[in-house]
This record gives C-alpha cells, sequence and structure tokens, in this order.
C-alpha cells in the first residue's frame, strides 16, 4: 500500500520541492567536477538527459505473465484469459547517456581499480535489487551510491591513487554497477514485474541508474 504523508502539502514545499531544486542544483557541479566541464556545458549535458529522458528504445519482446479480465455483455459475464507480453526497452536519459559517461571516465582511470570496486559494488546492488509487480527493479534509493563512493575510497587509498580520482571512479563504478547488478542481471525476473513496457533508466533521469552516478559523485567529495 502506498499512502502519502499526513501533511501531503508541507511534505511538497518542504521536503519534496527543495530536494528537487538542490538536485537540479547541484548536478551540473557534479559534472564540472567529474568531467571538467564548463558550467554551461555542464548545464547542456543535465538538459540533454533531461530529455532524453522521455525517449524509450525498444529492444525485444519477451512472454509475460497470463492476465485473466473479467467482462460483462448484457448480464453475461465472461472470463477472458490472455497472454500479456513484456516490451524490454532502454531509457536514453536514464542509462544510455549516463553509462556512455561512465565508460568515458574508464580511460582516465587505472583498470583494476575500477574493476574491484565494479565487482563489490555489483555485488551489493544485485543483493539487494527485487523485482516489485507492476514496478520494476526497486533497489533503496541512497545505499548503491554510498557503497560506491566508500569502495572507491578504499580502493584508492589500498592502492594509492591519487585521491583527485575519487569522483571519477565512484561515478563510474556507480552506474554501471547500478546498469549491470540492478537490470541486467535481473532481466530473468521480468515476468514477476508483469506485462507492459519495462524499461532499464525506465524512471528517466529519476532512476537508480543516473541517481547513483550522482550522488556517488556528492558522497565521495565527502572523503577528500
Amino acid at each position: 500500500m502506498i499512502t502519502p504523508p499526513l501533511l501531503l502539502p508541507f511534505f511538497i514545499l518542504f521536503i519534496l520541492l527543495p530536494f528537487s531544486l538542490l538536485f537540479v542544483l547541484a548536478t551540473p557541479k557534479v559534472f564540472q567536477i567529474t568531467f571538467g566541464l564548463s558550467y554551461e556545458e555542464a548545464l547542456l549535458l543535465f538538459t540533454l538527459i533531461v530529455i532524453g529522458s522521455f525517449v524509450n528504445i525498444p529492444l525485444y519482446r519477451k512472454e509475460g505473465r497470463f492476465v485473466v479480465g473479467t467482462y460483462s455483455f448484457f448480464g453475461i459475464i465472461y472470463q477472458v484469459v490472455e497472454r500479456k507480453d513484456v516490451v524490454i526497452a532502454v531509457n536514453l536519459g536514464g542509462c544510455i547517456i549516463p553509462s556512455i559517461l561512465a565508460i568515458k571516465l574508464l580511460l582516465e582511470l587505472p583498470l583494476n581499480a575500477f574493476i574491484v570496486t565494479f565487482i563489490v559494488c555489483t555485488a551489493v546492488v544485485y543483493s539487494l535489487a527485487k523485482p516489485v509487480p507492476n514496478v520494476g527493479i526497486a533497489v533503496p534509493m541512497f545505499i548503491p551510491p554510498l557503497v560506491s563512493s566508500f569502495m572507491s575510497y578504499l580502493t584508492i587509498l589500498s592502492m594509492n591513487l591519487p585521491v583527485f580520482i575519487l569522483p571519477k571512479l565512484a561515478f563510474s563504478s556507480g552506474v554501471l554497477s547500478a546498469l549491470v547488478g540492478a537490470d541486467i542481471f535481473h532481466l530473468k525476473d521480468i515476468k514477476k514485474i508483469g506485462s507492459g513496457i519495462v524499461s532499464i533508466g525506465g524512471a528517466g533521469t529519476f532512476d537508480g541508474i543516473f541517481l547513483t552516478g550522482v550522488f556517488s559523485v556528492i558522497f565521495s567529495l565527502l572523503f577528500i
């Protein structure tokens, strides 16, 4: 059951709107720090991600669950059993663009540091991700970025690497571990979700993949 807070207007005014505003203001700064962009370039990139969050690209169709429908016709009740297919899609702003950015950062990172961080983060995300009927793959919001930033910090310390690569390592490992651990490894659980369109990164900008990358950088700055 989903129930609104008792004081819904105050919840929207003092919690939801400030959080959304902080997210919009902080994200271009995250892009500046991580990719060395100017503010205008970072804002343009964020705008492209927001626009891209409305675009879902279908990849393939998979058989879903059987659904029983009840219909009434002139007082006669019929029950119809039909199979609802699931369309697997990928979201442009919530998955493709963040993943390209994360892969681009791999060229600037020690490969062994990324592999260690990525494997641990992917295992944690996979263990936490659960298929929710008619919703998708659900993951606790802040745990993946916390794990990514902390694990990136430990890896850098243990390998005596320069600390300035921490935001880059946190972003790349966070985004790619969320993509693999939550979405790709859980494609086998698609039937448990139901029918309709299941989009990887499908909640658009506010999906776990993109959020994990942004908050991984924000949390990693606390270690510098």
